[in-house]
């Protein structure tokens, strides 16, 4: 594990590779690696990885800004097919991911946990947060998932963010490498996404559940417009949300915003 924690080389002489070994773009600068993503799809090999060292528009769900400062942190989007699965299964390949990113960083000394349904924090302060989109083409659905993980951010680039976060570098007191950290993320993604395809989100619940800090604990369940206060009952099979609502009803979701 030393070699996470090993100095850095210049951004653009990284050696990245995508999923299977597909191209790898790197820019100093994006205004969004998902907006790029999804503007140059036709370009883009399936598994291929759209990196920036700094983001000027970046953007988190509903539209948040997602504070991108140059050489701290990754930003980064990859493309997955989605032949073969049905729509339900689509939020699981986020799910999936940000369970194999929280497994990994666990591994380094982070006691990282997944929120529901991907957002992923230590002691319930957030470091690595995800977004996608479903893209239709010609030759079928693809999803593109843009990540962005604060990697070697200091403590007073989060002070007036207004929301709890961190940072690994906060968290382990040391700083880390990104190109390394990056290309173990992308090749645990390739394996993990390769096996939602063909057993389901099964293998991953019983540890999502270990690793959950939230099961019991009151909350808002947010849905555009829609706001439901209640109760966190349990993580289903399936990877949706098992929710008690104030007024005793149990419902279940796929998507959603989940503010505790």
């Amino acid at each position: 594990m030393n070699h996470f924690f090993t100095p850095e080389r210049p951004f653009l002489s990284w050696e990245l590779q995508g999923i299977d070994g597909k191209p790898a773009r790197l820019f100093e600068n994006l205004p969004s690696t998902h907006a790029y993503s999804k503007e140059h799809i036709q370009d883009l090999f399936t598994g291929g990885l759209v990196v920036a060292n700094s983001q000027s528009s970046g953007r988190g769900r509903h539209d948040r800004i997602w504070q991108s400062p140059i050489g701290k942190n990754l930003y980064f989007n990859i493309t997955f097919p989605l032949q073969g699965l049905v729509p339900h299964q689509y939020a699981q390949m986020m799910q999936v991911s940000a369970i194999t990113i929280a497994e990994f960083v666990r591994e380094l000394g982070v006691d990282a946990s997944v929120k529901w349904p991907n957002d992923i924090l230590c002691h319930k302060q957030k470091f690595c947060g995800m977004i996608s989109d479903l893209l239709r083409m010609e030759q079928g659905n693809f999803l593109t998932i843009g990540t962005g993980i604060n990697v070697n951010t200091e403590a007073e680039d989060l002070a007036n963010l207004g929301r709890p976060a961190t940072s690994l570098k906060i968290v382990l007191q040391k700083q880390l490498n990104r190109e390394a950290l990056l290309r173990e993320i992308v090749k645990r993604l390739g394996r993990s996404l390769q096996e939602v395809k063909e057993k389901g989100l099964a293998p991953w619940i019983s540890e999502w559940r270990e690793m959950d800090q939230f099961i019991g604990h009151k909350a808002r369940m947010v849905e555009g417009d829609t706001v439901v206060e209640g109760t966190i009952l349990d993580i289903n099979d399936d990877g949706s949300l098992l929710f008690q609502t104030e007024y005793g009803n149990t419902i279940s979701r796929y998507t959603g915003d989940l503010e505790i």
